[in-house]
């Protein structure tokens, strides 16, 4: 009986590999010319393949945004999977600096020849999708089961299964020319011609300055190198606002003046064994919007440096900080010696790149994090004049174990340490019991809205970032400066303390190669960072009030069990004349930074709907009915739009007389709690979402765009305020809604890139499609 089963079994396998379709030779038109790599194939890499290819979410770690990518090739390794044991990392310009090395890592080539074939990995997607460019089903590069083929039969067997997921995968095809000058380029054998390292000379005298301030061996500057490289390392520089170029800041074998040559570490802060220096390495790669955070170095810039840092007396005489890595991620502890009020400075000069780099995250898809933050909040800071960790020098070294964060365990801790969270929430009431204490003698009748940073008026680069928004996109997010949107469910106070620990746990103690173990602890963690900000709010609003709208924050018993909520017995100094403590609050804000309110989403107490015109003739018509958009109504357009696990559209108004409107449409979806990490689908209520719509462009991942004429607003508006899931209205929906199937899809896409850079050269990079809308619908 046995031996039939194992003849049945081999003449299944050898039926079912005999059934699968060969390979089909390629077609193109050869291109009779030598094809420039820099003027003719990364233009085209740029547009249509980058937008997937760009970062570890890209499929199959497949790179494209600079020809070492390509190069590279592919790898069958899930960078976000499940795993007991961190992973080794595989940056590239990082990890391996050649072809050969990446080999070794295990990456395959999707450009040279597979065996007994004269056809490339990349040329029979690229023929697949030209044979069969109609788009079947759902795409979902991030979630579907990509096969990541590497060589002849896997490639025969995904193809038979799925012939219409070539390259561009799930989006038209390639225009003709475009299609055959790639397939041209590689057939002749994907040649190089890219110049490297090519510094304008008014960029290399900035370079060399600050290269000179960051390796000057004088012990007090070695100490303030380490502590700004680790908050610049993953920042895109610039130099030059103009000058389009961006450069890294690293650590490298060979000093200035030579070429530099990156000491690999997995964090910032790993020890190097023997003389390192400081370098600017210039970026090569195309910008993608998701991993673009500018942060500008000037003359201004370096002046500022040596006030906060080198001209300022320490307290202490200064010595070389400890690369013990029981402390390292604990910036608190390991700089204890720099004057705790140049740290939160040097925060400050530049807060939103910082807060940009733990809300969007280094790792491109699903920072650990994001579960853990509201759908829409507000970010405010305490003024340095008021806070106590910087007036009180025991302040911090008091309360250094209690200030505790798990990154402390590196990147491979056992499970059994995960445990240590309810220590965590252990630490967390002592440190707010110590914290109210020493408050309370500073301040014995409370802070009141004076202690709230005015932000830096004065600074034309960061200027209104005394308060910041954060709109998170379900599993990536957005920072904004201002106070957008109506006024949010939760409020963030941050301090000194709790800015440096965000950041050392969600950037530079965060390794995406970690195991599952490092990457849950910092999210529970983050359960405690936010309660902490929250918590600071708090503390502004009438004592009585505090834990019936922190409890309203927190619904659920397993969620109010979890979340540590130590109310002060402080009162607050500030008289309130209403009971809607928080919304007053806000409006007092306002008034105290000198901002405005978002004259979209914002909505005041009298405000009553306007009526959707038959005819729209002003930017300003349009708006007062956006405006009246974002007040609840029983359109089930925002269900459609996360039911497809979309939040977000870039929308483009085609005026009459030329001119174009750009709107970001934002669903954000309403959390009973955010305290739990599992079953999260279950904590929402749809019914409480609501819609903002913004000025410009939010986000980098569109999951949609939206394109509408002047002349069909008013049917458009209409379709939003009254949108049921009918035939009739998803019909109309197609009229705008540019879907991925659209054969005008790449038109579009081009517009809304062009248009961006139009408007913010300086923060423009490519936008992401991973997460367009999955359906592919052929009219």
């Amino acid at each position: 009986m046995k031996l039939h089963l194992l003849l049945l079994f081999v003449i299944t396998l050898l039926f079912t590999a005999c059934s699968i379709k060969p390979l089909e030779p390629i077609k193109f038109e050869t291109v009779n010319k030598e094809i420039s790599f820099v003027n003719e194939i990364k233009p085209i890499l740029d547009k249509r393949c980058v937008s997937c290819h760009s970062c570890y979410n890209s499929p199959c770690q497949l790179k494209l945004s600079s020809f070492e990518g390509l190069q590279r090739g592919g790898s069958k390794e899930d960078i976000y999977a499940n795993r007991l044991s961190a992973a080794n990392p595989t940056r590239l310009f990082t990890d391996a600096i050649n072809e050969k090395q990446w080999r070794e890592k295990g990456f395959f080539s999707v450009t040279n020849d597979l065996k007994d074939s004269k056809e490339s990995i990349m040329m029979q997607y690229l023929f697949q999708k030209d044979k069969n460019p109609l788009n079947i089903g759902e795409y979902s590069p991030e979630t579907d089961e990509v096969t990541c083929s590497k060589d002849k039969d896997e490639l025969a067997e995904f193809f038979d299964d799925n012939p219409h997921k070539g390259m561009p995968y799930g989006f038209p095809a390639l225009e003709k020319k475009e299609y055959n000058l790639l397939m041209t380029w590689l057939k002749q054998g994907y040649k190089d011609d890219t110049p490297k390292n090519i510094i304008p000379k008014d960029e290399q005298i900035q370079i060399s300055k600050f290269e000179e301030f960051f390796n000057n061996k004088d012990i007090k500057h070695k100490v303030s190198a380490r502590y700004i490289y680790e908050h610049l390392f993953l920042a895109h520089i610039s130099f030059d606002d103009k000058s389009k170029n961006f450069y890294e800041l690293v650590r490298s074998k060979t000093p200035s003046g030579k070429d530099v040559q990156i000491i690999a570490t997995k964090f910032p802060y790993d020890n190097i064994e023997g003389e390192f220096f400081y370098r600017f390495r210039k970026i090569e790669s195309t910008i993608v919007h998701k991993t673009h955070m500018v942060y500008k170095l000037n003359n201004k810039k370096l002046s500022r440096y040596k006030e906060l840092f080198i001209n300022k007396k320490w307290d202490v005489k200064p010595y070389l900080a400890s690369y013990n890595s029981n402390i390292t991620a604990n910036a608190l502890e390991v700089f204890e010696q720099i004057p705790a009020k140049s740290r939160y400075e040097f925060l400050l000069d530049d807060v939103h790149y910082i807060i940009m780099n733990f809300i969007r995250g280094p790792v491109c898809k699903g920072q650990i994090a994001l579960n853990v933050i509201q759908d829409h909040f507000w970010v405010m800071f305490l003024d340095p004049k008021y806070d106590v960790s910087l007036q009180d020098r025991f302040y911090l070294h008091d309360n250094i174990k209690n200030l505790f964060i798990p990154n402390q365990y590196g990147e491979n801790p056992s499970i059994l340490k995960t445990t240590s969270i309810l220590d965590n929430y252990e630490l967390a009431k002592k440190y707010e019991i110590n914290k109210s204490k020493i408050y309370k003698q500073y301040y014995p009748n409370g802070l009141d809205i004076n202690s709230i940073w005015k932000g830096n008026k004065k600074d034309t680069d960061n200027k209104n970032d005394s308060i910041l928004t954060v709109y998170r996109h379900f599993d990536s997010a957005s920072v904004l400066k201002g106070a957008l949107g109506n006024i949010p469910k939760t409020l963030w106070v941050i301090d000194y303390p709790l800015l440096e620990r965000i950041y050392y746990s969600l950037v530079a103690g965060f390794n995406v190669f970690g195991n599952t173990a490092h990457q849950l602890m910092v999210r529970t963690h983050m359960d405690r960072l936010r309660i902490e900000g929250e918590s600071n709010f708090l503390e502004y609003l009438p004592k009585e009030s505090r834990k019936k709208y922190f409890n309203s924050w927190y619904e659920g018993w397993l969620a109010s069990q979890l979340s540590v909520y130590v109310p002060s017995s402080m009162q607050s100094p500030i008289k309130y004349t209403t009971s809607d403590y928080k919304e007053e609050f806000v409006k007092d804000i306002f008034d105290y930074l000198d901002i405005k309110k978002d004259s979209i989403n914002f909505i005041e107490e009298n405000y009553k709907n306007s009526e959707i015109k038959k005819v729209y003739n002003s930017k300003e018509e349009i708006e007062e009915t956006f405006k009246s958009l974002t007040t609840p109504n029983s359109s089930e357009i925002i269900k459609a739009f996360t039911d497809s696990k979309a939040n977000l559209a870039h929308i483009r108004i085609k005026m009459n007389n030329q001119e174009n409107l750009v709107y970001s449409m934002i669903i954000n979806r309403w959390h009973k709690n955010v305290a739990l990490l599992f079953d999260e689908e279950s904590r929402l209520d749809s019914s409480k979402d609501t819609v903002n719509y913004i000025k410009g462009f939010v986000g980098s991942y569109p999951n949609m765009y939206v394109e509408v004429k002047q002349d069909d607003l008013s049917e458009f508006f209409n379709l939003i305020k009254n949108y049921q899931d009918t035939p009739s209205d998803n019909k109309k929906i197609l009229k705008y809604v540019i879907n991925r199937a659209n054969p005008k899809f790449w038109v579009s896409f081009d517009w809304f890139n062009s248009e961006f850079k139009k408007q913010d050269s300086l923060n423009y990079g490519l936008m992401d499609l991973n997460r367009y809308l999955s359906k592919a619908i052929n009219n």
